[in-house]
């Protein structure tokens, strides 16, 4: 082999661990871009996810209460004679969908991109979010002919047992979205931050201006007379007679 030969050689040997070198690169440049652009899916799926369930729980309170205050005799007169709008069960479906699709599509994509631990945690906030949704819209329980005759005359209305259950299901959907975030900030690297942390009021604040309480007025020093007569001022009792 001549030496032209091996400088042949040798230059197309370095140009392809050249060239191999730049595939490389540019491969592992593309994987972080990726992982890079899926993480960041990931997160907007949790914020969006977070944020639908709280929407659907405050529609679900909405729909509760207009149950209780859209039923009843006087309900059903005021829609018969026209003073009030019956219900449209699409326009109340597209209303509802609102936040319950975004919610669906939030949890597909976290279906697709998370561990196990993550899809469980996500399944277990949208699975909160509808018991909220079905204990807000709960009947009222009629046991008697005559609690029957009343709910149809005065309509739906909120029992003390119906207010504890949606109290349970806020209390149970709130830890659930809690658990869902911390374990989102640990797979961010974020700092662990209490997420139920609030400020505590001062305790030396005025409660009406909420400034701190202001300093009593001195009072005025009392005059004492001594044994011997004298008070604080340096006189004598029988020299303030005398004057």
């Amino acid at each position: 082999m001549t030496s032209a030969e091996v400088a042949l050689i040798a230059a197309l040997g370095a140009s392809f661990l050249t060239g191999l070198a730049s595939l490389g690169v540019v491969w592992v440049r593309e994987w972080r871009r990726s992982k890079a652009q899926d993480r960041a899916a990931l997160h907007a799926a949790v914020l969006e996810l977070l944020s639908r369930s709280m929407g659907v729980a405050f529609r679900a309170r909405t729909m509760g209460d207009a149950m209780k205050t859209r039923s009843g005799l006087g309900e059903g007169l005021d829609v018969t004679l026209r003073l009030r709008k019956p219900l449209d069960h699409m326009e109340f479906h597209d209303w509802l969908a609102e936040d319950i699709m975004p919610l669906q599509a939030a949890l597909n994509r976290i279906w697709t991109r998370w561990d196990q631990e993550g899809i469980r945690l996500a399944n277990d906030v949208v699975t909160k979010s509808m018991d909220l949704l079905g204990v807000s819209t709960a009947l009222q329980p009629t046991r008697s002919g005559g609690e029957r005759l009343r709910k149809w005359a005065v309509g739906e209305r909120w029992t003390p047992e119906m207010l504890a259950a949606h109290d349970r299901a806020m209390k149970d959907l709130a830890h659930a979205r809690k658990q869902l975030a911390d374990y989102a900030r640990r797979k961010l690297r974020l700092p662990d931050v209490d997420l139920f942390a609030q400020v505590q009021p001062a305790e030396e604040t005025h409660p009406a201006r909420g400034m701190a309480p202001l300093s009593q007025p001195e009072q005025p020093a009392v005059e004492q007379t001594a044994q011997d007569g004298t008070n604080p001022r340096g006189h004598t009792e029988h020299s303030e007679q005398r004057s």
